[in-house]
């Protein structure tokens, strides 16, 4: 083969391979106060994250998650989300610690914990609380109501209500991922006043941005203000 042959055949091969890497789609940036981590590295206000990130918090510090479109995702101090896209919609994974989502439109993002979904109901704003500990998982809808889908079941957390609940693996499903892929053991679903004395309570006020209002989420109440 002649050099030029070669040439042309490395030129191609690039070319059929650039879309590939350049598909991870940008899902938002991160904004930090204290200190977070993208995939296991210190990171500033304002970069950029992908599809298969990871990103955590450590002690007294909080960290936002900006999606496209708007949507936020506040994360408390010691947590730890993976990000992923599916079609047009991305899904969040809590591994641990504390989450809340501040929906503002209808490219509504997925959260999941503990192997349950948990969807905003409808496509208006939406304030939720979500929080992991090893099988124990916590769901409070401060403004709108959440859909909670696990195997075989769909539980709605209406505005002002918790769902305290116990998750357990569900059995052997075959190929087809499940909608959601643990089942829940028990489950309780408990009002605002109660919530505020025994729910989630994100210590959090989000990194200030130009020309973006701030939302705050404070502790003990839990209280959410989105001017």
């Amino acid at each position: 083969m002649s050099f030029k042959s070669l040439l042309a055949v490395l030129l191609t091969i690039a070319l059929v391979c650039e879309p590939a890497v350049s598909a991870t789609p940008v899902l938002g940036q991160v904004f930090v106060k204290g200190q977070a981590k993208v995939n296991g590295l210190v990171t500033s206000s304002g970069t950029s994250v992908f599809s298969g990130d990871q990103v955590t918090t450590e002690t007294n510090s909080v960290a936002e998650l900006v999606l496209n479109g708007g949507n936020g995702v506040l994360l408390s101090q010691s947590s730890a989300v993976t990000l992923s896209h599916d079609a047009s919609q991305v899904i969040v994974s809590l591994k641990q610690g504390a989450l809340a989502l501040l929906s503002k439109n209808n490219s509504l993002p997925i959260i999941e914990g503990n192997g349950v979904l948990i969807k905003p109901a409808a496509d208006t704003t939406v304030v939720l609380e979500v929080a992991v500990r090893a099988n124990s998982l916590r769901v409070l809808a401060r403004r709108g109501s959440a859909i909670v889908v696990a195997s075989g079941q769909s539980i709605e957390v209406t505005e002002g209500k918790e769902l305290d609940a116990t998750t357990a693996p569900a059995s052997a499903q075959g190929p087809t991922r499940p909608s959601g892929v643990s089942r829940i053991a028990k489950w309780k679903i408990i009002g605002v006043v109660a919530a505020a004395v025994t729910g989630i309570g994100l210590a959090v006020m989000i990194a200030t941005r130009p020309n973006q209002a701030d939302c705050g989420v404070g502790s003990p109440t839990g209280t959410i203000t989105c001017p």
